[in-house]
């Protein structure tokens, strides 16, 4: 299951709604990063140096990881992840919503089952014990703390817990982790900003 299928079932997994309840924001955000994630790993983006930057390689066949990075190669100039998170957070909500989830084991298009204990119990133990081989696990766990919504897996941390804990484990990958922790930053500090501007109108 990739990283965007699985936080999906995450954001839903409390009372297997999507988005959670007054949570649409940090739910688009946090998919977002998803898809911005599951674009590098498809060799579609380049996250490094700051910017994201279309490759003009990689695999398709995804429409909403397609159409995703067409709305970034349309742009006329690299942005910073944070920048496309934010634009970007109401189109992966759109669409992810519609269920059309890259690599949820179904048809694409379909929507996805929900198994939201098995996904929770999957991201738990990843983070616990971060493996390469569960890099999708612990980025969808980074990207779950990123959003604030991380109360479905760690009930008893708070926001800048868990977002520390997830990030020691991706670090922990070495540099197979470092377009997680991109993805993860970006939206955190997307949030992060927008609660800033919240508090302090002007």
């Amino acid at each position: 299951m990739t990283t965007p299928a699985r936080l999906y079932t995450l954001c839903a997994a409390d009372r297997e709604i999507f988005p959670p309840p007054r949570r649409a924001t940090e739910a688009g955000r946090g998919l977002a990063g998803a898809l911005l994630l599951q674009a590098a790993l498809a060799g579609r983006l380049d996250l490094s140096g700051g910017r994201v930057r279309p490759t003009g390689r990689g695999s398709r066949g995804y429409p909403v990881l397609d159409a995703f990075v067409g709305r970034i190669e349309a742009s006329a100039r690299d942005r910073p992840p944070l920048d496309w998170v934010e634009r970007l957070g109401p189109y992966a909500l759109a669409a992810l919503r519609a269920g059309a989830l890259p690599g949820a084991g179904r048809p694409s298009g379909a929507r996805a089952a929900p198994d939201p204990a098995g996904a929770r119990e999957r991201v738990r133990r990843a983070v616990d014990r971060p493996d390469p081989s569960g890099l999708s696990a612990v980025a969808a766990g980074a990207l779950l703390a990123a959003s604030g919504l991380h109360r479905g897996c760690w009930p008893h941390l708070s926001r800048g817990e868990a977002h520390g804990r997830t990030l020691r484990a991706v670090a922990a990958l070495g540099s197979a982790g470092l377009p997680a922790v991109r993805a993860a930053t970006a939206v955190h500090r997307s949030l992060s900003g927008s609660a800033g501007a919240l508090a302090f109108p002007g």
